[in-house]
């Protein structure tokens, strides 16, 4: 047999392979070194034809499963959201909607799109994740037994003394027989084996040889090696978890017991989380009556109706950030009566109903008096007593810190240079689903059963939140708390408990059922909304449009003496009328789900007081300027006088809703009037009404007297500048509008539309950032849609293309940047992942839009895809990334342009001369009766979405250019989706690869692939943050490569990984460098799910002998030739023939001989790495159910044979025994 390097001269001096000699690479200032003959990649075959023409002459039973792709491998899926509620969040019925409520409650509902390739999940790692883990796999092999081991221990004839017994341990896989001479002539030989002496031919001889090697053999052998180094798994790309609503760590609160000892009253609780380290509030309020019917009873005449979601008495509060400086607060109210709080405590004091005699007595007149008192002033409250409970000891401190620290890495704020850890954080967030919440495991917390026994009193001065914090830090350092206020003695049962995944008959925040929902139950358990400590960035995916209003304080210290006893009405009107109180706001326990009015907690004879109620309204999804809160002051009359009303108007405020358009939020010291409001007053704001006849009386002279906060959580108002005019701008062009129009305090005409609209694009990324992450999926949409959308304003055609990427290139910029934004283990901003993965599609190919000129009076509508050509597109181009320190209120301000890259300049000089004015283009439907807006002289060519994004990425220059390199991955996955869905629309998978795409298109991914290629090597061979960075984008240009082969033209495809390989290897001066970067670029494109399929492993030579070790009866033919002994060990060659037929597999092998060859520094390491590729390759096909049938194995093997020679070639680096 010739050896493997004699047959390599052979081929070394065949046409079209490299020279024998090797290549020399130097260059000035790096050390030179020597590249293999056979390392240059080879040109491709036509993959299209070739397969064609070689699938007719396959075997009809194979030619589908060996052959070509299956003609249902891409697949368009729309997968239903999943709705936690029985039915999904929407507005209220019978109201004609805004166009940007209309597009959130769409985006909100829309199903999800997904593209899907049938045996994507045949992957190697996939298969290995299906069969479990793969250090316990040897457990599944058949156990070897043998003769000795299977011999009755009971048997005389080998039973022997205990002293001929080895000292070996009872449970050793051998055991061993031991006989003296007497014993051992005593027994019986055994049987003569007559068959040994026969002769037998040397083709019987192999044929049951080869029968004995297939017995028992295990059908996954090269599973059985030990898994592969995670840090050089790269071809795992996590499929992102699904957008979904945030819920924090969920608690369930159980609310058993209230009382005192004295019962003769109703008294209702109030419950709410509060941070003291933070100083905030972080859930909504839920109201609970825990009374006794017969209690209940003295409130009828005032709850003439009370609704079941009212009657709840346990909750779901949600921490997102658990921490010992959480405490639960739970407020008792009474119904209001005569006396401060203080002697409206004492009987509790003093009392108890165990007592008899006089005790009794007076127990009964007190319960009278309440009563009495419930008729009269039922719906008014007072406040009562607080008992707080912190929930350090229900959070696991002892895990929790460490669960807080990894939280942070997985957010971004560990080291990003250790790679093992960003390989633990990946896998730590593809099990928890992927999202960027921090969950903490519930198995962190303890469930709690508490029974607790002293309240404290309420102080009528000391009601606001920081008076509470300040009680609450004094409770949490000592007991000092119980020496200074007074206490009342009592019983309060509740449980605190994990609340369970799936709850039966549970309400969300606006009263929506959940999931599972059982209608048996008497009381239901509620959601508690939220406030989040920090920010959370997770995107809205449901509809919730939630209003929270805090009066806080009024001042009404100079006022008349009449003002005591002093409470706020409240009520959201839609009008000036008394009729026009909306019925939004939520009800307290023990009431109707929504009312028209609500009331605050009365402090007796305080004509200063402090509030701390919280009114939570349902928004309605269509704001008008006559929507406002109103504010009523009343005196209430705690004695009865005969005909006088309870009720003494003081006064009267308001705060309208909208303010420019826009939702108006934040604290306000609002003045009081003092008179009946005039007409009209809603649509001013108190502080700025205009003067009136006759003039309004107000309080202290119009000062702000009265202090309210108004807090709104909203997934329809973004509360954002910046995205506020940005979406009213778009929605202006949607629908009619008349100029000039008022975009918050900014009047917008006609003229000026398509200038602002522009700007309001380039300032999108001057957002904040978790208003931007709240409405990302829309935003992003919408500027997707202005990238292809025609706009014609005045009869001018507006393009805003160009600044829609750009924009885009500076969102993504920031998500990658923030520290508080989880990642995977290949650099993808979590959010941008899924967003590409789930929601986005393909703009809609709407009507163009048309906002005629002011002297036009005819204007026909046409649709009209307009786009930048290369060189205007290079001309307007801006440094948007640098919008932060600009004026963005200033249209005047210009930005110096940088110069064009040379690298794109020389690439498009070599594009045919009339390339560019080709790519101007419109797509016109229809008649157009203005001839200046016709452009017949253009080819009628519509433009699509991938066209588009590949056109901007190519065009793209300076500081969006350097960011579209950077994060390539996204824009790629764009690209994929977006053609998936236009072949999928089309028709077009049924077509021609060759004919799906434009050639223009191809000669822009060329361009993509060739500049970014160019990016990897200079950005490589810099300091390690940089070549971290050229490894990130290694991986993203070879996924990107990976997904166009189920979707272009694959000999195109091989031609752009030709050239990469070739590119990447005349620019890099380091071999282990080279080798390992195209190793990683190979990995991942040989785990694509038709991997032999495209090395056209079929085609592998029919004269190859089943094994690959010559048999006996070869070697002892004297027939065998030499030119048949030379076919034969020619298959055992990376020839060039080889490498081309079977491109990706040719490939691969070159940089393992390459890695193997060669003696350089950091080349171990490398060798590793391409060992481990063939290793895992091999593993892959042992785990695929597709590759079960033996004919198919049988090709499979005749692929690999090189490997054999590439094996021999490199024994004492496999084997170096010194």
């Amino acid at each position: 047999r010739h050896s493997s390097a004699e047959i390599r001269k052979q081929f070394a001096v065949q046409p079209g392979f490299a020279q024998s000699c090797q290549r020399s690479l130097s260059t000035p200032g790096f050390s030179t070194f020597h590249l293999p003959s056979f390392y240059d990649a080879v040109d491709p075959v036509d993959f299209e034809g070739f397969l064609m023409a070689q699938l007719n002459n396959l075997d009809l039973d194979l030619a589908q499963e060996l052959g070509d792709f299956p003609e249902d491998d891409l697949d368009v899926v729309f997968t239903p959201k999943e709705c936690r509620t029985l039915q999904p969040s929407m507005p209220e019925d019978g109201v004609e909607l805004d166009s940007h409520v209309k597009d959130c409650v769409q985006t909100y509902i829309r199903e999800w799109l997904i593209v899907n390739r049938k045996n994507q999940g045949n992957s190697d790692t996939c298969s290995l994740k299906n069969k479990g883990s793969r250090k316990d796999f040897h457990k599944t092999l058949q156990k070897q037994t043998f003769e000795s081991e299977t011999l009755d221990s009971g048997d005389a004839t080998f039973q022997v003394g205990p002293q001929h017994v080895p000292a070996v341990p009872e449970e050793a896989s051998r055991t061993s027989a031991a006989c003296s001479d007497p014993e051992l002539r005593s027994l019986q030989p055994d049987p003569r084996l007559e068959h040994l002496l026969r002769h037998a031919s040397a083709e019987e001889f192999e044929r049951l040889n080869e029968e004995a090697r297939r017995t028992n053999r295990h059908p996954e052998l090269l599973a059985l090696y030990p898994a592969v180094d995670e840090e050089d798994i790269v071809e795992i790309r996590p499929v992102p978890d699904r957008p979904k609503e945030h819920l924090g760590n969920r608690i369930l609160v159980k609310l058993h017991t209230l009382k005192f000892d004295i019962e003769i009253e109703p008294l209702f609780a109030c419950i709410a989380l509060y941070d003291i380290k933070e100083r905030k509030k972080i859930s909504e309020n839920f109201h609970c009556d825990l009374n006794s019917d017969s209690l209940r009873g003295f409130l009828r005449s005032h709850t003439p109706c009370i609704d079941l979601s009212t009657q709840a008495r346990s909750a779901i509060f949600s921490v997102t950030y658990p921490s010992p400086d959480i405490y639960l607060v739970i407020k008792i109210e009474k119904v209001l009566q005569q006396g401060e709080i203080g002697d409206c405590a004492e009987p509790y004091m003093v009392l108890k109903e165990s007592d008899a005699g006089k005790t009794k007595e007076k127990i009964e007149k007190l319960k009278a008096q309440a009563e009495s008192f419930c008729q009269r002033l039922g719906k008014y409250r007072m406040p009562f007593a607080w008992i707080p409970i912190n929930l350090a000891n229900f959070f696991n401190l002892s895990t929790l810190e460490r669960e807080i620290q990894e939280a942070e890495g997985l957010n971004g704020k560990g080291s990003s240079s250790d790679k093992k850890a960003t390989l633990l954080q990946a896998r730590r967030l593809s099990e928890r689903g992927f999202n960027s919440e921090d969950n903490y495991p519930a198995s962190n917390f303890k469930t709690m059963s508490l029974t607790l026994n002293t309240f404290f009193k309420q102080e009528g001065d000391r009601l606001s939140d920081e008076d509470l914090f300040k009680f609450l830090a004094d409770f949490k350092r000592s007991s000092s708390l119980q020496r200074r206020i007074k206490t009342l003695p009592g019983t309060l049962k509740v449980e605190i408990s994990p609340a369970p995944e799936n709850i039966g008959y549970c309400l969300t925040p606006e009263l929506l059922p959940l999931k599972p929902f059982s209608e048996n139950r008497n009381r239901p358990h509620k959601e508690i909304l939220e406030f989040p400590i920090r920010e959370v960035y997770v995107p809205h995916t449901i509809y919730r449009n939630l209003l929270y209003v805090y009066p806080q304080r009024l001042n009404f210290a100079n006022r008349l003496a009449s003002a005591r006893n002093i409470t706020i009405k409240i009520q959201f009107m839609c009008g000036e009328d008394p009729s026009c109180a909306m019925p939004v706001i939520f009800g307290k326990s023990s009431s109707p789900e929504f009312v028209q009015e609500i009331y605050t907690a009365i402090t007796y004879h305080n004509k200063s007081p402090d509030f701390y109620e919280e009114v939570k309204i349902k928004l309605p999804a269509k704001l008008t300027e006559r929507h406002h809160l109103l504010f009523t002051f009343y005196h209430i009359s705690c004695q009865p006088k005969q005909g006088a009303s309870v009720e003494t108007l003081l006064g009267y405020s308001w705060l309208p809703i909208l303010l420019n358009d826009r939702l108006q939020t934040g604290h306000y010291s609002l003045p009081v009037a003092l008179d009946k409001l005039p007409l009209h007053y809603s649509i001013h704001s108190p502080e700025k009404i205009p003067s009136q006849t006759p003039p309004i009386k107000w309080v202290e002279g119009h000062k702000g007297v009265f202090v309210v906060e108004v807090q709104a959580v909203s997934s329809v108002h973004t509360q954002d500048n910046h995205l506020e005019k940005f979406f009213t701008l778009c929605h202006s062009l949607e629908s009619q509008v008349t100029f000039p129009f008022r975009v918050m305090d900014q009047k917008i005409t006609e003229a000026s539309l398509e200038h602002e609209l522009k700007l309001s694009i380039i300032c999108l990324n001057s957002s904040r950032l978790e208003p931007l992450v709240l409405f990302l999926h829309l935003v992003l949409d919408k500027l997707f849609q202005l990238a292809v959308q025609p706009m014609v304003i005045a009869g001018q055609t507006a393009n805003f293309s160009q600044f829609a990427f750009e924009s885009v290139v500076a969102i993504v910029n920031s998500l990658h940047n923030s520290k508080e934004l989880s990642k995977d283990q290949h650099g993808r901003n979590c959010l941008l992942a899924s967003y590409v993965y789930y929601v986005f599609r393909l703009p809609d190919p709407q009507k163009e839009v048309v906002k005629p000129g002011g002297g036009s009076s005819a204007v026909s509508t046409e649709s009209r895809y307009y786009t930048f050509g290369r060189t205007s597109a290079v001309s307007v181009g801006s440094k948007l990334l640098q919008s932060r320190v600009i004026s963005c209120s200033n249209p005047d301000i210009t930005v110096t342009q940088s110069a064009n890259d040379e690298e794109v300049k020389n690439i498009m000089s070599s594009k045919p001369v009339d390339h560019s004015s080709s790519r101007m283009s419109y797509y016109v439907e229809g008649t157009n009766d203005m001839s200046g807006l016709c452009a017949s002289t253009r080819p009628s060519n519509k433009k699509h979405f991938h066209e588009e994004l590949a056109l901007q990425m190519v065009v793209s220059t300076g500081m969006v250019r350097e960011s579209v390199f950077k994060y390539a991955w996204f824009f790629f996955e764009l690209l994929i989706k977006s053609m998936a869905q236009y072949v999928h629309n089309t028709e077009k998978q049924d077509n021609s690869r060759r004919s799906r795409f434009s050639d223009r298109f191809k000669d822009d991914i060329t361009t993509i692939v060739s500049v970014i290629t160019s990016e990897i090597a200079a950005l490589v061979v810099k300091p390690p943050k940089e070549s971290e960075q050229a490894e990130k984008i290694n991986i993203s240009l070879a996924f990107f490569l990976y997904d166009l082969l189920s979707l272009m033209d694959r000999g195109f495809v091989f031609n752009l990984i030709k050239h990469y390989c070739n590119q990447l290897s005349n620019k890099l001066n380091s071999l282990s460098t080279l080798i390992s970067m195209r190793l990683e670029f190979l990995r991942i494109l040989c785990s694509h799910e038709h991997y032999l399929n495209l090395n056209l492993f079929f085609m592998t030579s029919a004269s190859a002998p089943a094994s690959p070790s010559p048999s006996l009866s070869s070697q002892n033919s004297s027939s065998c030739s030499s030119f048949q002994d030379q076919k034969i060990t020619g298959m055992f060659d990376l020839s060039a023939e080889y490498r081309q037929q079977h491109f990706l597999t040719g490939l691969l092998f070159t940089e393992l001989a390459a890695a193997l060859d060669a003696d350089s520094e950091g080349i171990s390491k490398v060798q590793r790495k391409a060992v481990s590729a063939v290793l895992s390759l091999l593993s892959s096909h042992d785990l695929d159910p597709r590759c079960s049938k033996k004919e198919v194995k049988i090709k499979i093997a005749a692929l690999y044979l090189p490997l054999v020679g590439i094996i021999l070639d490199s024994l004492p680096q496999l084997h170096d025994f010194t």
